[in-house]
């Protein structure tokens, strides 16, 4: 330690000398750096001069170099450079001598200091001499151990005689030896495991000879398991492996194949054709099976096997597991061949079943299913009852009991063949019960679903015994829930049946109309009275409308559907009211696209339609107030989104139809040529052909449309049919512009024509009282109806006047119908230009007299 530490100090003292000579720089090159810098610190303008003196400088510099050599930091620097600023602000500039005298100063110093340190030096060489042998003495001794590691690394590795090449050497021996032993080992147990399959095997053999399946079945399941767990890899790749492994799999298919013989022996199924009247199905069941000899190349030749007992091949078949496979062909066919005519056809078959009740002592056992017309049996649940006991007590041999079966405890058996076979002929049969008979026999009235009750009570009963005897388990039960929501099913059968009979009215083509006062149902509205003062809304008065039969046939539909929903659970009234939306959806629907070709061709159908909708529209309307106590599980019986789209329905055929009328109807004004040279005859003529052909289309529709119309909607329709006719009419005479006296009382003849068309508004007279009041002020009611009309008139009148009678009307403002420009071009059409037509065409410029005073 104390070595350390001579050497630290001996480092300290080579580092001071190292900062020494840094310090000993030459004079003469420091002062031109030193010069340079206070002249270009006090060379700065209106900066205070500073000087040094000789004295204080070489003061600071000895002042520094008397420290020790660690006080030199640059902290120390720093502070140096901070007190020599302060220096020079408070001194006055240093001359070029005095910096002389102060470098030579230093110098003196450094000398002084030169010869302190090598003093130091020489006082402690002793200690460092003895600080160097020690240092050499260490690495003699570390040498020493190198060598001696050398060495013992070259005994180690040495090729040939080194111990790693020993080691190795006996652990290669070591490992062959191992694995011969491990191959041995190997050997020994692929014999043991070889020997163990192959006294399997000949026990497999001996109890085939001896007819004893059950135990040759075990033989085989034993020898491949032990096949599929062979010792070790070599035995599973081994050729014996795989050829014992195909002998398992020869011996597993003549196992199989004399259980299908066996099953075969055991079981006769018997079918008869369909022209024999007596026998259609029939299951012989042998309880005393001979088992066929051995196919097998080793086996011997002189077996005799015997006889095998039903319950030993039962038994055989459920522990070897292929129960299910072997007994599917059966299951199928009692499904099949006896309990699906049963439950199809009950009241024209009978059952017959023969069998002793003791097994011990029998010899077998037949079920038998015989067709005799109109004499069949008529319990259904009685006689599909009898086939699940004959299952139960002569195939699956429940409730035997004798000392034989209890030692094999063959009741448990009985269970598992009851459950994976027997439950899936029960939920089968359940099901065809279901589809077959239940669904057949669903009320379709409200009488017949409260009388119900007994077939219920039946099919849960017939549930129970399925249950008690193992067939069916709690979750199974499907006719319980069957019966238990028969109301369920019958308003499915409801919905169905109205569907049906619903879909069949409309898509009949019978359109046959009756008036809405004779349908006579209560609350409809044929009963709102008879006189215009009780309407409230004219355009939706239907009482003197018609509407067509399969309408009237479809409300009758529904509301009697929400009368049966009356007596029906929450649950099941619900669904009664959605087949009713159903059915006037399916209306909505079918309708327009079974029927579009009609209803667009025929205009009176097509209104019939319209009427149908607004008619269903109003009586869906009523139906909450002829349900007041509603129908159980909802609040309210209502159809507010069902009403507007069928009443937005009628609108839209009612437009089609109207475009369509309208269309012929400009098609007929076009035949007059736009009333050109009325005059000549043939053009006459033509237009004469035109306006009749107008009287005679407004007439037909007005035949056809006003017993099935309401009468404010036929007015409407007809009257804006006319007012677009005539509208037509007027431009095409006010198109005119040369109009000869001849022509113009041709022009008003023709106009004339179209006046027939008045008389279909004659009995609009009270309607129009009764929807205006005092408002009305003409005595004809066409007027309200047909707004152009009273302009039609004065046109027709214009036509046939002179002058002076047009301007007297026109200043007794009987003309404001007429704007003042149509008005001065009709008269410029009808009069030659003289100063009189121009005065009053001036005249008839500023304005009606009428309506300036109004002004």
């Amino acid at each position: 330690m104390k070595d350390m530490e001579e050497m630290v100090k001996l480092d300290t003292l080579t580092v001071t000398i190292a900062l020494l000579k840094e310090l000993s720089f030459n004079s003469t090159a420091c002062f031109p750096l030193s010069t340079r810098t206070i002249i270009g610190h006090t060379g700065t303008t209106n900066m205070a001069t500073s000087t040094i003196s000789s004295h204080n400088f070489a003061r600071f510099v000895t002042s520094q170099l008397g420290e020790p050599a660690s006080s030199f930091s640059p902290q120390n620097t720093h502070e140096l450079s901070q007190d020599q600023s302060r220096d020079e602000e408070t001194v006055e500039a240093v001359t070029m001598d005095e910096l002389m005298q102060a470098a030579a100063s230093l110098d003196t110093e450094m000398q002084t200091i030169k010869a302190q340190v090598y003093k130091k030096l020489l006082a402690n060489y002793s200690a460092f001499s003895e600080s160097f042998e020690y240092s050499l003495e260490l690495k003699d001794k570390i040498n020493g151990l190198l060598r001696q590691a050398e060495d013992m690394t070259s005994q180690t590795i040495h090729p040939e005689t080194g111990l790693r090449q020993s080691v190795m050497s006996a652990l290669v021996n070591h490992h062959e030896i191992l694995y011969k032993v491990q191959e041995n080992n190997g050997i020994v147990e692929g014999l043991k495991h070889f020997s163990r399959v192959e006294d399997i095997l000949s026990q497999y053999e001996d109890y085939m000879d001896a007819g004893k399946i059950l135990q040759a079945g075990h033989c085989i399941q034993q020898a491949t398991k032990t096949l599929a767990q062979p010792p070790n890899a070599g035995v599973a790749a081994s050729q014996i492996t795989k050829s014992l492994t195909e002998q398992c799999t020869r011996m597993t298919e003549a196992t199989d194949q004399m259980l299908d013989e066996l099953i075969a022996g055991a079981i006769r199924v018997e079918h008869s054709s369909d022209n024999d009247a007596v026998q259609k199905f029939g299951l012989v069941l042998s309880y005393n099976v001979k088992v066929p000899p051995l196919s097998l190349t080793r086996s011997s030749s002189a077996s005799t096997p015997g006889t095998i007992r039903w319950h030993e091949l039962v038994r055989a078949l459920r522990l070897l597991d292929v129960a299910t496979e072997k007994l599917r062909p059966l299951q199928k066919a009692l499904i099949r061949h006896l309990i699906q005519p049963l439950v199809q056809h009950h009241h024209q078959v009978r059952l017959q079943v023969n069998s002793s009740g003791n097994y011990a002592s029998a010899e077998g056992s037949s079920i038998s299913l015989y067709y005799e017309q109109g004499q069949g049996g008529d319990d259904l649940f009685g006689q599909v009852q009898r086939v699940f006991r004959y299952i139960h007590q002569d195939i699956f041999l429940g409730g035997y009991s004798s000392p034989e079966f209890n030692a094999e405890e063959f009741s448990s058996d009985t269970e598992i063949l009851t459950y994976f076979i027997g439950r899936n002929i029960a939920k089968e049969t359940c099901a065809l019960i279901s589809k077959h008979y239940l669904s057949k026999i669903v009320p379709t009235d409200v009488e017949g679903l409260n009388n119900f009750g007994s077939i219920a009570s039946i099919a849960t009963q017939f549930e129970d015994e399925l249950i008690a005897m193992g067939f069916l388990t709690e979750a199974d039960r499907e006719l319980r829930d069957f019966v238990e929501h028969i109301d369920i099913h019958y308003t499915n059968l409801k919905r169905d049946t109205l569907l049906k009979i619903g879909r069949a009215v409309i898509m009949s083509d019978d359109f046959k109309s009756i008036p809405v006062r004779d349908l006579g149902r209560e609350g409809g509205p044929e009963s709102d009275g008879g006189d215009w003062g009780r309407i409230h809304d004219p355009d939706l008065d239907l009482k003197e409308s018609s509407v067509s039969i399969k309408s009237s046939q479809l409300m009758d539909m529904v509301l009697n559907t929400l009368h049966d929903a009356h007596s029906l659970s929450e649950a099941a009234a619900p669904h009664l009211y959605q087949a009713t939306r159903s059915l006037i959806d399916l209306y909505r629907a079918l309708m327009p696209v079974h029927h579009a070709r009609t209803l667009t061709n025929v205009p009176a159908l097509a209104i019939l339609f319209y009427t149908d909708c607004m008619y269903i529209a109003w009586e869906l309307e009523q139906v909450p107030a002829r349900l007041e106590d509603g129908i159980p599980g909802m609040d309210e019986v209502q159809y507010d989104d069902v009403i507007p789209a069928l009443k937005e329905l009628a609108k839209k055929w009612l437009d089609i139809q109207m475009q369509k009328q309208r269309e012929e109807l400009m098609q007929s004004i076009d035949g007059a040529g736009g009333f050109q040279d009325s005059s000549q005859e043939g053009n006459f003529a033509a237009c004469q052909r035109a306006m009749k052909q107008v009287v005679l289309v407004f007439k037909h529709l007005g035949k056809a449309w006003k017993s099935t119309l309401s009468p404010m909607t036929f007015y409407r329709v007809l009257g804006k049919l006319l007012d677009d006719a005539i509208i037509r009419i007027i431009k095409e005479l006010e198109a005119l512009t040369d109009i000869s006296e001849k022509e113009s009382h041709k022009l008003a003849a023709l106009c004339g024509i179209v006046f027939e068309c008045e008389d279909q508004f004659d009995s609009a007279g009270p309607l129009v009282e009764q929807t205006k009041g005092d408002a009305f002020h003409h005595e004809d009611p066409i007027h309200y109806f047909v707004p152009s009309w009273e302009k039609f008139q004065l046109l027709t009148d214009i036509l046939e006047l002179s002058f002076a009678e047009i301007m007297t009307r026109f200043r007794a403002g009987q003309l404001h119908m007429f704007r003042e420009r149509e008005l001065s071009n009709l008269l410029c059409a009808l009069f030659a230009d003289t100063p009189l037509r121009q005065h009053n065409l001036e005249e008839i410029e500023q304005g009606h007299p009428l309506l300036l005073s109004r002004r």
